[in-house]
C-alpha cells in the first residue's frame, strides 16, 4: 500500500496486521492515525466525497476507493460511474488514491454505508461570527468571484439559516439538504447543545453540508442584533401561542412579498431582495423568548388547527400542534424563496458545483 505524507500530520499509511485475529481481519489505520484525529476525519459515501472534492472547503489528504477486483455482481452501474467521476476529480487535483478491498473499506468506515469510497479530509471550519465575517457574507452576494466563497454563483439568493440548539442529527442533515436545494449558502450555529458538522451529517445531508459555510454564535441575541444592524431581515419561527412585543407575527399564508424583503433596496446592504436570516429553534422548545424578541418578523406554518370549522373538537387535542423542525424548514424555505424570487425560484438553484 502506498504511504502518503500529509502537510498537517505525520501519516502511517494503510497497514495490514501480521496476526490473523478472528474478530478483526485487518488492523487498519488511516493516514491520520489515532493521535491526530482532531486534525482529520473520514467522509464516506459517494455524495459527501464528490461534494467535498467539488467545493474545496477542506484540505484533502487521501482517497480510498474500492478496488476493481472487489466489484460484485450486485454493483450498480450508477455507482460505478460515480466512483469513476470521483477518481477523475482526485487525479485532477493530485490527491493520493489508494485502492482497497471491500473488507478494508468496511473496517476503515466502521461498517458504515461507504458505497465503495472514503475520503480523508480536514474538519469543516466553523468561523466565528463578527462584524468582519458579516460584511464578508454580504460581500459574497455582490462579488461572488472573490476569494471568500468561490463556489457561490452570481446573483445568489441572500438568505442564511440560524439554528438555535438543534440537537437531532437527522433533522440537521435534512435541514441542510433542503437549505442547499433552495440556495442557502451559510448556516449560523448557536452555542451547545447544538449539532455541528461531521461526516455523519455530511452523509445525512447527501453532501449538502460540504457546500455550506458555518459560523458559531457566541451571544445569540447580540449577534442577531449585529446582523440586523448590518441590514439583514431577521425572521424567526414560532407556534400559534408564541408572540413577541418586538416583532410582527404572521401565518405563512398571509405574508406579502414586501414583508420579506422583496424590492427593498433602501436597506443598509443595498441588496435586493434584502438579505435574510431565517431562525429555526430546537425540536423540543423552539426558539427561546430572547431570540423571538430579537426577530423582526415571526412566521408560523398554518395547519388544520387554523381552520376550526374543519376540526372535530372532540379529537382535536390529539392532532399534532407543531411540525418537525426539518419539515417546517423545507416549507418555509420554499415559500420564502417563491415570494422573494418568483418564477426564477422554480427553475434554478444557486447551489451548484464550482468548476475551474
Amino acid at each position: 500500500m502506498e504511504v502518503y505524507l500529509s502537510p498537517l500530520v505525520k501519516c502511517h499509511g494503510l497497514k495490514r496486521a501480521v496476526s490473523n485475529e478472528p474478530i478483526n481481519k485487518y488492523n487498519l489505520t488511516t493516514s491520520c492515525g489515532t493521535i491526530h484525529q482532531q486534525l482529520c476525519e473520514t467522509l464516506y459515501g459517494i455524495h459527501p466525497v464528490l461534494c467535498a472534492l467539488s467545493f474545496h472547503q477542506r484540505n484533502i489528504k487521501q482517497l480510498y476507493v474500492r478496488d476493481i477486483s472487489s466489484k460484485t455482481k450486485d454493483s450498480e452501474s450508477l455507482v460505478e460511474l460515480s466512483l469513476s467521476q470521483i477518481i477523475e476529480e482526485a487525479l485532477r487535483f493530485n490527491i493520493p488514491i489508494t485502492h482497497v478491498s471491500v473488507e478494508e473499506l468496511k473496517v476503515l468506515s466502521n461498517s458504515r454505508s461507504h458505497q465503495g469510497v472514503l475520503l480523508e479530509v480536514s474538519p469543516i471550519i466553523i468561523h466565528p461570527i463578527s462584524n468582519l465575517s458579516i460584511q464578508n457574507l454580504l460581500h459574497s452576494w455582490t462579488n461572488p468571484s472573490e476569494k471568500y466563497f468561490p463556489f457561490v454563483k452570481k446573483n445568489n439568493r441572500p438568505i442564511i439559516l440560524l439554528l438555535d440548539h438543534i440537537s437531532d442529527v437527522m433533522n440537521f442533515g435534512s435541514i441542510l439538504r433542503s437549505a442547499a436545494f433552495f440556495g442557502v449558502s451559510a448556516v449560523l450555529l448557536s452555542t451547545a447543545p447544538c449539532v455541528t458538522p461531521s461526516p455523519l451529517i455530511s452523509k445525512l445531508s447527501v453532501g449538502a453540508m460540504e457546500g455550506m459555510l458555518f459560523y458559531r454564535l457566541t451571544d445569540i441575541v447580540m449577534d442577531m442584533k449585529s446582523l440586523s444592524d448590518a441590514g439583514f431581515l431577521v425572521v424567526g419561527t414560532c407556534g400559534e401561542s408564541q408572540i413577541s412585543p418586538n416583532a410582527i407575527s404572521k401565518p405563512l399564508n398571509c405574508l406579502q412579498p414586501n414583508e420579506v424583503g422583496v424590492n427593498d433596496c433602501n436597506n443598509n446592504t443595498r441588496i435586493s431582495p434584502r438579505p435574510m436570516v431565517l431562525a429555526l429553534g430546537s425540536e423540543s422548545r423552539g426558539l427561546s423568548e430572547n431570540v423571538l424578541n430579537a426577530c423582526d418578523l415571526l412566521l408560523r406554518v398554518p395547519g388544520l388547527a387554523d381552520t376550526p370549522n374543519l376540526v372535530n373538537k372532540s379529537i382535536s387535542q390529539n392532532i399534532p400542534s407543531s411540525l418537525n423542525v426539518a419539515v417546517a424548514a423545507g416549507i418555509l424555505l420554499y415559500q420564502l424563496t417563491m415570494y422573494r424570487h418568483g418564477c426564477e425560484a422554480a427553475n434554478t438553484s444557486s447551489f451548484v458545483f464550482h468548476k475551474e
